[in-house]
């Protein structure tokens, strides 16, 4: 693949993560639509985080995919899902605080975040929803990465077979 079309991909890839963010966000749209600058600058966080987490994760992953000929359409956008969810599952993880309860309402159900300061399963469920919501991004990136790399990219060597 010519850089200026892994470069390409990836730009085109990082766009495509704001609209993958309304669409996350669209629940939430109910409550009212937030103010301009609030807005921009959810767009702006968006294309930052997802830029750096394409430009050192995901790229580097594409060319070691491809030098061991396991690139595919299941093995990119997997591996987008994982670096897109894995930031968040390290740093997210719900931890104990002693002696601290919280509630907090989810899906419109008001349950407890923590008792007494140990994760309980809402706790659990806010950390895979978000987990998922990451992990989207991620596969999206993949996804649109990969099917631009087959319009534009370099062919396999003839002979061996594409993973898929």
């Amino acid at each position: 693949m010519k850089p200026v079309h892994l470069y390409l991909a990836a730009l085109i890839a990082i766009l495509l993560q704001p609209l993958i963010g309304l669409f996350t966000l669209f629940p939430f749209w109910r409550l009212g639509l937030p103010p301009l600058e609030v807005f921009l600058s959810y767009l702006m966080a968006v294309l930052l985080v997802a830029g750096l987490a394409v430009m050192l994760f995901g790229v580097p992953c594409f060319g070691m995919l491809y030098r061991t000929e396991k690139l595919g359409f299941l093995s990119l956008s997997g591996s987008g899902a994982l670096i897109g969810a894995l930031p968040y599952l390290v740093l997210g993880f719900p931890r104990s605080i002693d002696g601290y309860t919280a509630n907090r309402t989810w899906h419109g159900d008001t349950a407890k975040l923590l008792a007494n300061g140990e994760p309980m399963v809402m706790a659990w469920l806010n950390y895979a929803e978000s987990a998922l919501n990451f992990g989207i991004h991620g596969f999206s990136c993949g996804v649109v990465f990969y099917l631009f790399w087959r319009r534009y990219g370099i062919p396999l060597p003839a002979g061996q077979p594409r993973n898929t």
